[in-house]
């Protein structure tokens, strides 16, 4: 059976976020959290008690609508942050993904400014991460690029959630080399090799793109020229361009929209 976690505030993007996940499981045995965290403070809008019973409410609706699919939906609210709610239950459950909606007009630039998905992304624990922008809409785009410099040695364990991911939508993983160099060290010589290796049971191929202006600039444009890519991976390493990505500053680097989830895969530390 198939776990997953997904944070929700009751908004639209939080139930873009759970659209995401019905669809994508749609397949599968699975069991899906919903986790609020409360804010006990005098500028909340709603009592806890309040809040619990629209948190009830949320899943009775699920169960109904979900009636012939083989989907068991958990309500959980506790009084703390949505960082520690959501990483206290993973290290319970241990579920295949996290899955979160992004408020703004672009899951690449929302998401690394201050946000419940920003909290995420930097704090969350052994655990993959789905940004669903609120634009994205389901098509019959295939395609998932994984998006690498070749500086990590992947393992089979960080790998796993992209596969899975590729097996639930039957598709082809591209991975896509961001090329900040113009020759490949022995070390990222190894490192593709390796890769390869981890994927030659997996429809895949590889190619290249320069990096151009930035990095999330550089994605935007991955994604720009090639309409058949459905969702977006990067790897959250200590190291190379993904500290890159929380450097810089994407809301005036990146001027255009991105409209495709971002997966981003826990780094394992060996």
């Amino acid at each position: 059976m198939k776990k997953v976690i997904i944070p929700t505030d009751f908004s639209l993007n939080a139930q873009k976020a759970i659209d995401y996940a019905l669809d994508l499981f749609k397949n599968e045995t699975c069991t899906f959290y919903i986790l609020h965290g409360y804010h006990n403070a005098p500028s909340s809008e709603m009592s806890k008690s309040a809040t619990q019973k629209t948190l009830d409410i949320l899943i009775k609706s699920l169960e109904l609508q979900n009636e012939d699919q083989d989907f068991y939906f958990e309500g959980i609210l506790k009084t703390e942050s949505v960082i520690n709610l959501t990483n206290h239950t993973q290290n319970i459950i241990n579920a295949d993904f996290v899955i979160i909606g992004t408020k703004g007009s672009s899951a690449l630039s929302q998401i690394f400014i201050g946000s419940n998905a920003l909290d995420l992304i930097e704090h969350l624990e052994n655990s993959a991460l789905i940004i669903v922008p609120p634009e994205y809409k389901n098509s019959s785009a295939k395609e998932i690029v994984l998006a690498t410099d070749y500086k990590h040695r992947f393992t089979n364990t960080e790998l796993s959630p992209v596969l899975k991911m590729v097996n639930l939508k039957e598709t082809t993983l591209n991975i896509a080399h961001v090329k900040t160099e113009e020759t490949l060290s022995n070390e990222q010589i190894s490192n593709k090799e390796l890769l390869k290796n981890e994927l030659k049971k997996t429809k895949h191929h590889f190619f290249e793109i320069e990096l151009q202006d930035n990095v999330a600039y550089t994605l935007y444009q991955i994604e720009k020229e090639n309409q058949n890519i459905d969702t977006m991976v990067i790897l959250k390493t200590k190291h190379g361009f993904f500290k890159q990505l929380l450097r810089e500053n994407i809301i005036k680097n990146l001027s255009a929209k991105t409209k495709i989830p971002l997966l981003v895969l826990p780094q394992v530390n060996n």
